[in-house]
């Protein structure tokens, strides 16, 4: 399935469809089931992949409320393409409740809005061209709904129609364009995380959104342009990966994005979602985009995608990660001059990432870490570098354990250690930080009502301490810093993205 520009979009729009206020669920069990029947057997007879059509499917089941054993039986009855297929799905469509309802009507509606192709047209497969035939849809009437479709999903003034009876259906679809349309009008905050490889970019980001979407092996993991954009208004998850070939998903998962992640033929990846409630950053359209590591010498093609990005300049702030536990090496300095020879007007942060990796209580010191990476930067031609000291690792699996997320094994015991370990003075990471610039930041916004006790392993922690020791991971600080820089820029771009 390739996209096309309404394709792209269609997609996009995708994301804003409410099942939980589909018309139909009003309706009875058996008008439902055949609904869903037959929506089923177009799409499975259509031009999208298995996965997409899992994906529909499993949600309309959900909200359809659709017993085990008739989806089963269902999906027997068409996967399976028995000969009587055919004559089962006429039986359905000549019920005169369902044919002279409206939602026949949208129903047809749906089942396009779903074949949508790369040349941005219709694929009238059989099944939609068996439907059409024997609901006995007049011509006139295939086109006014095609027409219909395709204004809706290009952003033209359609209102209009719903007045008419025939139409008024389709404003279920039109509530998920209005909703896409709101959202695309708020300008996306874009905000570019780089570093050489393994310094812990995706698992940084990670920790920002609060759940795993972007690729964090330790390894050279994140080997396309991978980008999240948070869509406060947004009801599912949707991905969207183009290149060579492209692929679309509902309710993205993780193991999808990381098999997108290591397809060569895909180049990027565009993930539209919600970030999870912990993080402050949640109400705003932020866009956080992930490049991959420049020092990979059996790719060099990383080095080009962030170069590419570098030059397009399109980033309002660039978060730069350091490695604390490898301080200056020379694929940093290389990486640095390229990254200061294109910022311009964006606005840069250094973090100073894996600093649970170090023992303080021995010779390791992150006040002295914080002086080295300031020479370093002051040396390549950064005046005043803003570095805060971070454990992005750490912040990321406490948020994990707030958000009842299972741990494995290894991850619950690294888990207990850095709890352990943020209870110790000298891993509080506010206090490497200059006091004026943390006063001059918006406070934090994340607050809990109410604690309770969460079993991690064979222990049983309070939600409070967790907290606490979130607050010395140094996440809140970048946060602040983020939100200070959203605020800035609704400031100059008169509003238009949004500051509470």
């Amino acid at each position: 399935m390739n996209l096309g520009a309404l394709t792209n979009r269609a997609e996009r729009i995708s994301g804003f469809l409410n099942l939980e206020n589909h018309p139909v669920r009003r309706k009875n069990y058996k008008f439902r089931v055949t609904y869903f029947t037959l929506l089923y057997a177009a799409l499975q007879a259509g031009a999208r992949n298995e996965e997409q059509v899992k994906d529909i499917l499993n949600t309309y089941r959900k909200y359809f409320i659709i017993k085990d054993s008739d989806y089963y039986q269902i999906q027997t009855f068409i996967d399976e393409g028995n000969e009587k297929l055919f004559d089962y799905l006429r039986s359905l469509i000549e019920d005169e409740k369902f044919t002279q309802s409206v939602y026949s009507k949208l129903l047809f509606g749906e089942m396009l809005f779903f074949e949508l192709n790369g040349n941005d047209e219709f694929n009238f497969n059989s099944i939609i061209r068996l439907y059409a035939d024997y609901c006995k849809f007049p011509q006139s009437m295939e086109v006014e709904i095609k027409s219909l479709l395709i204004k809706m999903i290009a952003g033209e003034e359609v209102e209009g129609l719903f007045k008419l009876k025939r139409l008024k259906v389709f404003k279920y679809l039109q509530n998920a364009v209005n909703a896409y349309l709101l959202q695309e009008q708020v300008k996306s905050f874009n905000v570019t995380v780089i570093a050489t490889m393994s310094s812990g970019k995706s698992t940084l980001l990670n920790a920002l959104l609060g759940k795993k979407i972007f690729p964090s092996e330790n390894k050279a993991c994140t080997s396309t342009c991978l980008k999240f954009t948070n869509r406060p208004k947004q009801v599912r998850e949707i991905g969207l990966a183009t290149g060579q070939h492209t692929d679309t998903r509902w309710n993205l998962t993780y193991d999808d994005i990381a098999r997108w992640n290591g397809d060569s033929g895909i180049e990027q990846i565009e993930v539209e979602g919600n970030m999870n409630s912990i993080s402050m950053l949640k109400k705003f359209n932020i866009s956080f985009i992930d490049t991959p590591g420049t020092n990979n010498s059996r790719n060099r093609h990383h080095e080009e995608i962030t170069q590419e990005i570098l030059e397009q300049k399109k980033s309002n702030v660039i978060l730069y990660v350091l490695n604390a536990a490898n301080l200056a090496p020379e694929d940093d300095k290389i990486l640095l001059q390229q990254v200061i020879k294109h910022l311009g007007d964006q606005q840069i942060i250094f973090l100073l990432n894996k600093t649970d990796q170090l023992d303080l209580e021995a010779e390791d010191s992150i006040a002295e870490s914080l002086n080295i990476a300031k020479s370093h930067l002051m040396e390549l031609g950064v005046a005043s570098p803003v570095i805060v000291p971070i454990s992005s690792y750490a912040a990321g699996l406490f948020r994990d354990i707030l958000d009842n997320r299972a741990l494995t094994k290894r991850e619950t015991r690294d888990a207990l250690t850095l709890l352990e370990l943020f209870r110790i003075p000298l891993y509080d990471m506010n206090q490497y930080i200059d006091r004026n610039l943390t006063k001059s930041l918006p406070p934090s916004v994340v607050r809990f009502k109410l604690h309770r006790n969460i079993q991690i392993g064979n222990n049983y922690i309070n939600s409070k301490v967790i907290d606490e020791a979130i607050k010395k991971t140094g996440i809140h600080i970048v946060e602040r810093l983020l939100l200070q820089s959203i605020k800035e820029s609704s400031i100059s771009d008169n509003g238009r993205c949004s500051y509470k």
